[in-house]
């Protein structure tokens, strides 16, 4: 074989030795790269939370004494997320989990700094409310799970229930007197359970009247929220308040520092979140009467087809009190309470 021939035969075989050597060396990086991006995952950094990054607000940090509720606009959904004046973190319902409402609640959750959830509150097994919790409780944790009753059937209630078990969270059943104590003996925020009233024995009681109905209070304000319960569920509720002039929801709790007294008093509210999305069938006349909030939060979407919220429930509480203020997802976008250790407040909203 001529010289040149065979130099040349050498340097094709050269370079495809290269080449190969070349493959084999990027093929050993990516086995290691995708190795290292498991592991982040598994142990450090859950790679589905990095396209939240991208839908985080813009929000301050909430300064030492404050305790926020944000109404998160989730659509024809709800989400609340509450941050106690000790720093402890609830999400009460999680949007009914389109990608709208994921982008909203992860989004919103991340920008408040959430490392984990300490509480996390299923009101009521309906998917507007539930579809969103199952990755919630995935991508963050939580420390203390509440969920209804009977879960009836609903898909997203029985993946979030079985992500809350996977999760390793406390899973505890709604029920009355159930409580959650923040803050400190001078100054301390409480959440307690007014309802369910008691656990029912069949599971064929209607999904709204399950909810829960929770009443917060801090630095002298005022909060109820009422899930999707019906006006029927509000006047038993009331029934029960006025009869025993309130004692059917005094509670004595434990807290780091002693026994604390829980005594809701629902006359002359500052806040009240109209149940069921602002429709017909709650808000009623009673629980409007008896309430009189100064602000009612509604938290319902754009252009809804079930024409949320409905006049019937505002003009219950305007007439009530007319100059009370009405807060709406579908026209003002999230919105935020802040409620600091004097008892002053504000609400602020993000726009559509």
């Amino acid at each position: 074989m001529r010289k040149d021939v065979r130099d040349a035969a050498e340097r094709a075989a050269g370079v495809k030795k290269k080449c190969i050597e070349g493959k084999a060396i990027a093929c050993i990086a990516l086995v290691f790269l995708l190795a290292a991006l498991i592991v982040v995952d598994l142990f450090a950094f859950p790679l589905r939370l990095v396209w939240v990054y991208a839908y985080m607000p813009d929000l301050p940090a909430r300064r030492e004494g404050e305790m926020r509720a944000h109404f998160v606009d989730v659509g024809q959904g709800d989400c609340t997320i509450v941050e106690f004046p000790g720093g402890e973190t609830l999400m009460i319902d999680g949007g009914d989990g389109s990608t709208a409402a994921q982008q909203a609640v992860l989004g919103w959750s991340a920008a408040l700094g959430v490392d984990a959830y300490d509480y996390i509150l299923l009101t009521h097994p309906d998917t507007d409310h539930a579809g969103g919790l199952e990755e919630v409780v995935s991508l963050f944790g939580a420390e203390t799970v509440f969920l209804p009753q009977f879960l009836q059937g609903s898909t997203a209630a029985e993946k979030f229930a079985a992500a809350a078990e996977r999760a390793g969270a406390q899973v505890r059943t709604s029920r009355i007197y159930e409580y959650i104590l923040s803050g400190s003996e001078e100054n301390y925020a409480y959440m307690l359970f007014l309802a369910p009233m008691y656990l029912q024995e069949q599971g064929d009681v209607s999904s709204n009247d399950s909810s829960a109905v929770v009443y917060l209070e801090y630095a002298g304000r005022r909060m109820l929220l009422t899930g999707d319960a019906s006006a029927a569920v509000e006047e038993k509720l009331i029934l029960d308040y006025a009869v025993t002039e309130g004692e059917a929801f005094r509670f004595e709790a434990e807290a780091e520092w002693g026994a604390v007294s829980l005594a809701p008093r629902l006359e002359e509210l500052d806040f009240l979140k109209m149940g069921h999305h602002g429709s017909s069938g709650s808000t009623g006349k009673a629980l409007a009467a008896l309430c009189r909030p100064r602000e009612a939060f509604v938290s319902c979407g754009t252009g809804n087809g079930y024409g949320h919220p409905n006049l019937a429930g505002i003009s219950n509480i305007l007439a009530a009190r007319p100059d009370a203020n009405i807060w709406r997802t579908d026209e003002l976008g999230s919105i935020t309470l802040t409620v600091s250790a004097d008892g002053e407040y504000t609400v602020s909203y993000t726009g559509k």
